[in-house]
């Protein structure tokens, strides 16, 4: 548990990165002096190789090996750790400095070949004293030819040593500041993580009996708070989500038990008091209008359920919406009729207007909406079906001059067993469930519908389809 922890991770993490960029700056480093001090020395070299040409030139050489006159003093007026030998264009030794008396400089093949093209050339060379030995090969020329090779040589001792006390430097302070930073970022980690820490506390509170708790929000803005915000935001969502699922269980089985009442009472009453044919048969019509509409109920709430599950069965294919409408608008006359409304068809289109949908459907959405128009206009006034097309989108209104919506019940128009006036709606032999259905229907087209209403003047119910239909059948919000 413990090693499988953010906090461990992080500072694991944090630690291995540190440790890396700790070795790569030792590389470095080491590597920039190692070159920084070659360059210095070789600098040292070239500067001291000059001078004794211009001293070796001014004082004739002897024969032989023997020390030039004064070179001692030359190279004793330096820091006298160089090693100084003089060669004459043939490769013999001339002259050499007295701290070389046990040793001779080599000239290498290549320090040949360089010197005779009047170049000069840098090695280290190994073997002749106990540290290696940095060799300058410097050539003498005067008209053209090579007089002279003029080496000086000196030991890397001092180099070394200090770049083995860089190493040791290292070595031994770079552990320690690793260990402290380990603890720095250990501490850290955990301050970052504290706030989750106090959220995650404070998410195990939450249970379906308090939805309405959320998390802390201690800093706005940073992604710890961002994070805080989506869990309230989804806590939000689903606490809406468990009230509606409470209230949709409390109004389907008061809307269930209300005809099951019926049913009960006056089965009782009849096969208490009822004597004759007639009214057994009064008693099984109202039985059979309760059953008919407890099916309604049950049918009702199998689409909405099949709609919120993405189960809906659609069958896309293309249809000619107009003709749709002039069919519903015929039948809308026919329920018209008997209340003395009007129903009109307005089609502010020029040409057929074909879409891709499901004609059942649709059919029975809009349906809906023609049947809650007249429902709620009384006699004498019109229910107006309304086809146009804007960006894509057909464009289908139904306007009555019905009895309005309250504007407080506008936003819950399409919620589930949602009455404005129960009384009415169940002597009109409603459920509640038909507005919630022609949405999921809509949404499940990739549309969307509106309503806007004015008490005591009407309302207009508008249902926007795309042209083209969904490119496939899309679960309902």
């Amino acid at each position: 548990m413990f090693f499988s922890s953010i906090r461990f991770r992080l500072t694991l993490w944090y630690s291995l990165t540190l440790a890396v960029l700790l070795a790569a700056s030792g590389v470095f480093w080491h590597g920039y002096l190692s070159r920084s001090l070659l360059r210095q020395m070789d600098e040292k070299l070239l500067a001291v190789a000059q001078d004794v040409r211009y001293f070796h030139r001014e004082v004739a050489p002897p024969a032989g090996d023997e020390h030039c006159p004064g070179l001692e003093g030359f190279v004793l007026r330096h820091d006298g750790t160089e090693f100084v030998q003089i060669l004459d264009e043939t490769g013999k030794i001339a002259c050499t400095s007295s701290n070389m008396d046990s040793f001779r400089l080599p000239l290498s093949p290549a320090a040949q070949l360089h010197v005779r093209h009047g170049a000069t050339y840098f090695e280290t060379v190994s073997g002749l004293l106990p540290s290696p030995l940095r060799l300058l090969s410097f050539p003498v020329i005067e008209d053209s030819h090579l007089v002279d090779i003029i080496q000086v040589g000196e030991s890397q001792a001092v180099m070394a040593h200090t770049l083995g006390d860089l190493r040791q430097t290292f070595l031994v302070f770079s552990p320690l500041a690793l260990l402290i930073l380990i603890v720095g970022g250990w501490y850290l980690a955990g301050q970052a993580l504290a706030p989750m820490a106090r959220m995650a506390r404070a998410a195990r509170q939450v249970t379906a009996e308090n939805l309405s708790q959320r998390l802390p929000v201690e800093h706005p803005g940073d992604e710890i708070a961002m994070l805080a915000e989506n869990v309230n935001a989804m806590l939000a969502r689903l606490e809406e989500s468990f009230r509606r699922i409470r209230q949709f269980s409390g109004d389907a089985s008061h809307e269930l038990r209300t005809p099951l009442a019926i049913l009960r009472g006056e089965t009782e009453v009849t096969l208490r008091w009822a004597r004759d044919p007639e009214e057994y048969r009064r008693t099984l019509e109202s039985n059979l209008e309760e059953i008919s509409r407890m099916g309604r109920i049950i049918e009702d709430l199998l689409t909405l359920a099949k709609s919120d599950a993405g189960e809906l069965p659609l069958e896309i294919r293309e249809l000619s919406l107009s003709d749709l409408l002039q069919e519903l608008y015929l039948q809308g006359n026919t329920l018209g009729e008997s209340r003395s409304i009007a129903v009109k068809l307005r089609l502010e289109v020029t040409e057929e207007i074909r879409i891709r949908g499901d004609e059942l459907r649709l059919r029975q959405m809009f349906l809906n909406l023609i049947a809650n128009g007249i429902k709620y206009t009384p006699p004498g006034g019109e229910v107006e079906i309304c086809l146009a097309v804007r960006q894509e989108e057909a464009v289908v209104s139904v306007h009555d001059t019905g009895i309005g919506i309250p504007p407080e019940h506008l936003p819950h128009i399409f919620d589930r067993f949602y009455r404005i006036d129960k009384a009415r709606n169940r002597a009109d032999g409603g459920t509640g469930l038909g507005l919630a259905i022609s949405k999921g229907m809509v949404e499940a087209h990739a549309g969307r519908i509106t309503v806007a209403s004015t008490p005591g003047k009407g309302s207009t119910f508008t249902v926007f389809l795309p042209l083209q239909g969904p490119e496939r059948p899309i679960r309902p919000a």
